[in-house]
């Protein structure tokens, strides 16, 4: 039986919480990723317009497709001359949502794979910019990615909830729509958004999980999606040391 966010109870997320054993067998990061959003989106379908899970991968880790969009996104942005193969590409994982399209990461002309190519360009990035600062994350890293994060050898010290109580009116520091996509709210009837955000223990890769609904949420409904994503984290951490992100190698 699905709920609205707003009705969800303790018992909901228990049996979530209880379920995310299934993720272990993944045979990679990418499969386990749309599992998770195939459960999480059966619970709440109800208040649910999108989910999508990110995780920070390097252009080197990708498939030669993806590499490919990430090419041409390179070239759109004038930011091709600072890709190379350590350079860190915000990648959708997996995906589930009202439309069909939805449901399949490779379907996204936009969001499909987004390189952090420089702190000039994410900080152009109003909502994802946002996001990065709500775990503690400064934008200046980003010039700095290998020496600063990489080198540590693990990104669990970025966490934090991003949370947008009305899409289609908040703002950021510098008067821009936090969700650049007003005809996508608009259309969609998107209220409030979340981005959930946390990072491996034993692997520099951060991980995101946006969620949009189509009613107002307060950030307190949410929170124990945070522990649906450390439990995400915990069952996938063996697969993302391994560089298993999309297939077991």
């Amino acid at each position: 039986m699905t709920k609205r966010l707003s009705d969800a109870t303790t018992i909901d997320y228990e049996e979530l919480q209880a379920g995310m054993g299934e993720i272990a067998g993944c045979a990679g990061a990418q499969e386990a990723a749309q599992r998770l959003m195939d459960r999480l989106y059966g619970q709440f379908c109800d208040s649910l317009v999108l989910l999508r899970l990110f995780m920070t991968i390097p252009y080197a880790e990708l498939p030669e497709e993806d590499r490919r969009f990430v090419d041409g996104r390179g070239r759109d942005t004038n930011t091709s001359h600072l890709i190379n193969g350590a350079t860190p590409i915000f990648t959708l994982l997996g995906s589930r949502g009202e439309m069909a399209a939805w449901n399949d990461r490779r379907a996204s002309s936009h969001f499909r794979c987004i390189p952090l190519a420089s702190t000039s360009f994410v900080s152009s990035l109003s909502m994802l910019s946002r996001q990065f600062e709500s775990v503690g994350l400064d934008l200046g890293l980003i010039d700095d990615w290998e020496t600063k994060v990489v080198s540590t050898g693990r990104a669990d010290q970025f966490r934090g909830m991003l949370h947008i109580r009305d899409a289609g009116i908040d703002r950021d520091p510098q008067g821009r729509m936090i969700v650049p996509k007003q005809e996508f709210v608009g259309a969609h009837g998107v209220k409030s958004v979340f981005g959930f955000g946390s990072g491996y223990a034993r692997h520099p890769t951060l991980v995101t999980l946006f969620a949009f609904t189509n009613e107002t949420v307060e950030r307190s409904a949410v929170e124990p999606f945070t522990n649906l994503l450390e439990a995400f984290i915990s069952s996938t951490e063996l697969l993302v040391v391994q560089g298993r992100f999309f297939e077991a190698r």
